[in-house]
């Protein structure tokens, strides 16, 4: 799982939020002038990565290539449907065929168990997990039965997935010509990180910043 770093409010969400009432309560979804600033301010604190997969997100068709992620599913914790703590980005909406993604937050739903889940913080939940040459990722203590659960509820060992991963590992090792670092994975600038950036880190003993 790649996680996410600290997240910060947007005034625009807190100003809303502050308009609670006895005759208005505040629910998801959230109006235009709200949704925007709200997936900026996860995009940063995500590095512009999925929150599960670590793929870079492509903002190109917003809805269709990714969507807001309520990590507690509204079916269950509907009081934190417009908790920004909640709230992530995911991968793993539609396929190009717009049929239903079969990795990350579509694969997850409405799923959740409170006592066998991985919270999605970074860099902690990633150091449950640990990624082998092919593509695999793994549990890093094999007795971890919540990271082996998330693993299997996120799809995170879809073959698309692996392929991606292990074509990067082997890049990076310098198998294939000059060897890449982390510091390729990630724009100085704009903290923008490239696809599976959290792996990359990883292999170099680093962390996204």
């Amino acid at each position: 799982m790649r996680g996410c770093h600290r997240k910060r409010e947007p005034e625009v969400l807190s100003e809303w939020l502050a308009q609670k009432s006895a005759d208005w309560q505040p629910s998801y979804p959230f109006p235009r002038n709200i949704r925007e600033p709200v997936i900026e301010s996860l995009l940063d604190a995500q590095r512009g990565l999925c929150v599960y997969c670590g793929r870079k997100l492509d903002r190109s068709s917003p809805g269709a290539t990714f969507h807001i992620e309520h990590f507690r599913p509204q079916s269950t914790h509907s009081h934190l449907g417009t908790c920004l703590a909640n709230l992530f980005l995911s991968c793993g909406q539609e396929t190009p065929e717009g049929e239903p993604s079969d990795t990350c937050g579509t694969a997850k739903g409405n799923w959740f168990d409170e006592a066998g889940h991985v919270e999605p913080e970074y860099p902690t939940c990633t150091h449950r997990f640990r990624f082998s040459l092919t593509g695999n990722i793994l549990p890093n203590v094999n007795s971890d039965k919540a990271a082996d659960q998330m693993i299997r509820i996120l799809n995170l060992n879809h073959p698309e997935l692996k392929r991606e991963r292990e074509e990067i590992l082997f890049l990076i090792d310098g198998a294939a010509g000059e060897q890449l670092g982390y510091e390729d994975f990630i724009d100085p600038e704009s903290r923008r990180a490239e696809s599976y950036a959290h792996m990359v880190c990883q292999r170099f003993g680093t962390q996204i910043p």
